[in-house]
């Protein structure tokens, strides 16, 4: 039972016990005020009481530090590199890189949604996780709501509906912290969007247009997507950057097995989260230059490391299970097949694989 409702039930019972012991034992009017102030003050204790119990919880630990602390408070933004937490009336900044965890209360269709999309069920996630986005009133909880949705509807091959939530994210939080799940062209030359891309890259946000950029690759106006993401790679903001310099590294046709080593340098050095993109063009890389067990596990790294990408994971193994075909290594293939058919059911390389 949510803590609201709980507290709202507990002050009705206390109501009715009340006004029951009044009536029944027919006390004076000065017992009967009296024993309503009593029920008032015990009410008041339990409200607060369900109140701590719905206090957000922000778990941090400083970098390098082993010392967890429990923070309660109400969160009142989360965006950018920081959550705000208000607590005893005063209002203080955690670094996102201090986070480790997050407690708050959602609704039940939440946790349900997240279930679905973890076992595979992306389509019933999409339903239960946009009735979440409808229902949420806190603008920072309604945006990790539409990063779930960004992985479901790219995990059933939805790019445009990605991108919209993807794109409503970014209007409330330029800098957000869920860049890592852009919905980019990683896993080939898809020119899904390029018609839509012509107008992102006109929007004055880098991110966005990092994602317009992208996608302009595979369609005519391929130079001028090269042209805006070589812009990119030179932007302020690291992340931007460092996903730009990797998108452009899609563009090159004959890459030397040296130049695959200083690609591998250039990812270990990125963010982690941004990493899962990067790999997948450097598999991509270091296969054609008969570097196949480099590529593999760099591939595997992917669905291990950076299970909410499930899209690109899925599209990991798909690509590992077919270096181990051509290598004439079936039984590894079917492996690596049946692990894709059961975890990511719905996505389009699990397909490919039953056809």
């Amino acid at each position: 039972m949510p803590a609201r409702l709980a507290a709202s039930s507990a002050r009705d019972i206390l109501h009715r016990v009340s006004f029951n012991l009044a009536s029944n034992l027919r006390i004076s009017s000065l017992a009967r005020l009296f024993g309503f102030v009593i029920v008032c003050l015990i009410t008041l204790q339990v409200s607060n009481a369900f109140a701590q119990e719905t206090l957000d919880i922000v778990v941090t630990r400083k970098p390098g530090s082993e010392k967890i602390v429990n923070r309660q408070g109400k969160i009142i933004d989360w965006r950018g590199i920081s959550l705000t937490l208000e607590s005893t009336g005063r209002e203080r900044e955690i670094d996102n890189a201090d986070i480790v965890a997050v407690q708050t209360v959602w609704d039940d269709a939440y946790q349900a949604g997240l279930d679905e999309l973890r076992q595979g069920r992306a389509k019933l996630a999409i339903q239960q996780l946009n009735y979440v986005v409808e229902k949420e009133t806190r603008p920072w909880a309604k945006r990790i709501v539409r990063s779930h949705l960004v992985e479901a509807h790219l995990a059933v091959d939805q790019p445009e509906d990605a991108v919209k939530q993807f794109l409503e994210i970014v209007a409330e939080d330029p800098q957000t912290r869920f860049l890592h799940l852009a919905p980019l062209p990683w896993s080939g030359s898809g020119n899904a969007l390029v018609q839509q891309a012509e107008k992102w890259v006109e929007i004055r946000q880098p991110i966005v247009q990092l994602i317009g950029g992208s996608w302009l690759l595979a369609g005519p106006k391929r130079a001028q997507g090269i042209r805006l993401l070589e812009q990119l790679s030179r932007d302020i903001d690291p992340g931007v950057r460092n996903v730009a310099i990797a998108q452009l590294w899609r563009t090159r046709t004959n890459v030397s097995a040296k130049q695959t080593e200083v690609w591998e340098k250039l990812v270990e050095k990125m963010p982690r989260q941004l990493r899962a993109g990067p790999y997948f063009v450097l598999a991509d890389a270091q296969s054609k230059c008969q570097k196949t067990d480099q590529a593999m596990i760099n591939l595997m790294r992917i669905p291990i490391l950076f299970p909410e990408q499930r899209f690109l994971g899925a599209a990991a193994l798909y690509r590992c299970a077919s270096l181990l075909h051509n290598n004439g290594k079936t039984k590894q293939a079917k492996e690596i097949t049946n692990e894709l058919v059961t975890k990511y059911p719905e996505t389009i390389w699990a397909q490919q694989t039953r056809q």
